[in-house]
């Protein structure tokens, strides 16, 4: 039988099947989008590169031939080690329904959406890019993650880091250099290439370039009235996860001067009448975005969020007094862990104070906080935010979802109604 007379397996006509779906997500997400004519112009840069996920993502991680590429999950991996090797580093986590339905074959009902649409993605040739990946780079954040590891470990070069529990201790701060330095030697083993004092010193401040565009761009979005939805907002911060860090820089500070001229032409994407609206919980990632877009297609808009995947993502520096290769790991590690405010630490009051300012800063009327089915270390401190929440006046609506459509009017009209609640508080003050 001839090559191209073989019929194709059950494995890839599903493969192919999901790569349809996604693409028609995609579509149809970007036609409602495209329709937006009050957007920066600037976001098309971004859109660019999630209209790649049509047709197999070919082009959504673009790296020169020969480089390698280190997939990481959670923020925990320091980057910069995998850019002082010159490899580029993707992140790897997902949101998409279809792949979550294969994920399902790995993975009880109960497990964590993402996790399971990541295990969709790795095994199943979806989305090129998953693999490409020379290396996954895999912290052991939460349960799931860790249980994800040992079924990828048979498919392909996985790397755990063991996150330290209770971070403030100085043996944990200890344990967890030893871990980044573990990381350090397994990217030179896997590119083949040594990390230099000069190499890392020029990494580091390659990211903090993109940082400080970061800091800016959040600044930006306090304004009154938005200059830019949330939704374009998580969009931005999405597509670091695939971009060079240099490019996605450049364009960001782009969007950053667009988005100064807006507001000093007072030009808006929403009336400041508006119902200014912070989202938290569970991460959202590409293209499950129908949250936001139900919060602002009714007529809210999201001013901030306290996502891994977005505004918590590079908002901390790495602070370097020294210039030996030994002080700039330990400022590595120092800077992915001891700010991190992720649930998963004993002490979650530090995570409540960053959401106190943040609401604070962003002159936030009510929060939505988002559990996505199976995140169990959301959900477990959702009774401690409510209490703080309800303790300082501020509205609070929980939203338990997963990736599927089916539930998307049920969460409209409930946030349709929270929303008619945050304006009743304002006609009343």
């Amino acid at each position: 039988m001839k090559a191209e007379d073989k019929k194709p397996s059950r494995r890839e006509r599903l493969a192919k099947k999901i790569k349809t779906n996604l693409s028609m997500t995609v579509r149809e997400l970007f036609e409602q989008i495209d329709e937006d004519r009050s957007r920066p112009k600037a976001m098309a840069y971004f859109d660019s590169i999630f209209k790649n996920f049509t047709g197999g993502g070919e082009n959504v991680v673009q790296v020169p031939e020969g480089q390698k590429v280190i997939g990481t999950y959670c923020v925990f991996v320091p980057e910069e080690l995998v850019y002082a090797a010159g490899a580029h580093p993707v992140r790897l986590c997902a949101g998409t329904y279809e792949s979550s339905e294969v994920g399902e074959e790995y993975l009880p009902d109960v497990a964590c959406p993402m996790v399971k649409s990541e295990m969709g993605l790795e095994t199943m040739p979806i989305l090129d890019f998953y693999q490409k990946c020379d290396l996954v780079a895999l912290p052991g954040s939460c349960h799931w993650k860790l249980k994800m590891a040992e079924m990828l470990e048979e498919q392909k070069p996985v790397h755990v880091l063991d996150v330290p529990r209770i971070k403030e201790r100085e043996n944990s701060r200890q344990y967890w250099l030893e871990e980044v330095k573990n990381f350090k030697a397994a990217v030179e083993k896997t590119t083949g290439t040594r990390i230099t004092r000069k190499t890392l010193k020029g990494a580091i401040r390659t990211v903090q370039a993109a940082q400080v565009e970061v800091h800016r761009f959040f600044e930006l979005r306090k304004a009154i009235p938005a200059p830019i939805l949330g939704r374009d907002a998580l969009a931005v911060m999405n597509a670091y996860f695939y971009d060079d860090v240099s490019r996605w820089a450049a364009a960001l500070a782009e969007l950053n001067d667009e988005l100064e001229q807006r507001i000093a032409e007072g030009v808006h994407v929403a009336p400041a009448s508006s119902a200014r609206i912070l989202l938290t919980g569970s991460p959202m990632v590409f293209p499950n975005w129908k949250v936001p877009m139900i919060i602002e297609d009714l007529g809210g808009v999201l001013v901030a969020d306290e996502f891994c995947t977005s505004q918590r993502y590079l908002s901390d520096m790495v602070a370097m007094d020294e210039g030996t290769l030994n002080d700039m790991m330990m400022a590595i590690a120092e800077r992915y862990v001891l700010p991190c405010s992720c649930p998963m630490f004993s002490n979650t009051l530090e995570r409540r104070d960053k959401l106190l300012q943040l609401i604070e800063e962003a002159q936030v009327e009510g929060v939505i906080y988002h559990i996505l089915k199976g995140c169990h270390p959301y959900d477990i401190e959702l009774k401690m935010m409510e209490k703080l929440m309800q303790d300082k006046g501020i509205p609070m609506l929980k939203i338990e979802t997963d990736y599927s459509p089916q539930d998307v009017e049920q969460l409209r009209t409930r946030i349709e109604a929270f929303q008619e609640t945050l304006r009743g508080r304002r006609r009343v003050q």
